[in-house]
């Protein structure tokens, strides 16, 4: 039987997921496990796929579709999620006045507050990544990791999506 902690690929993909993961856990960690107490009360127990999608939610509100293109989901898991963060009192759905067929998705004052929390969470994450890295590894990943999502950026804007 394979260990499932043991061998495992050094490719991209395999290596980005494995950081994910480790970010993720900490995430948790800190929402909700020992570290939870030391975050203010709005941003426990938010996952750190929720706060993403609160962070690229403009303040005036988006359409659905643009929302689920922006953040590489479905309109249907989207629409899960928000689900989930209305639920919270953290996002708000409203119809679009030039076309009611069109909802709009848009953070709350609460979900607002949320933001900035999970905002300081994920400071004090990069803090400790930092240490382990050290300030210049950590730096020149960060850095490497912005031009990626630039580049990443300007191109879904010049090349539409294939799907």
């Amino acid at each position: 039987m394979i260990d499932v902690k043991g061998d495992y690929p050094d490719h991209i993909l395999s290596l980005l997921g494995l950081v994910m993961d480790v970010m993720r856990r900490d995430m948790h960690e800190a929402t909700l496990g020992a570290g939870a107490r030391e975050v203010p009360p709005i941003a426990r127990g938010l996952r750190s796929s929720q706060l993403r999608l609160l962070s690229l939610t403009p303040p005036e509100g988006m359409r659905v579709t643009d929302l689920a293109e922006r953040v590489g989901m479905t309109k249907q898991a989207l629409g899960e999620f928000a689900n989930a963060l209305e639920d919270k009192g953290l996002l708000e759905s409203l119809r679009d006045p030039a076309d009611k067929r069109v909802r709009i998705l848009r953070p709350t004052r609460r979900g607002l507050r949320a933001v900035a929390a999970g905002e300081g969470v994920i400071a004090g994450l990069e803090d400790r990544w930092r240490s382990r890295l050290g300030h210049e590894g950590w730096d020149r990943l960060r850095a490497l990791l912005a031009e990626i999502h630039n580049d990443a950026v300007e191109r879904r804007e010049a090349v539409p999506d294939p799907q």
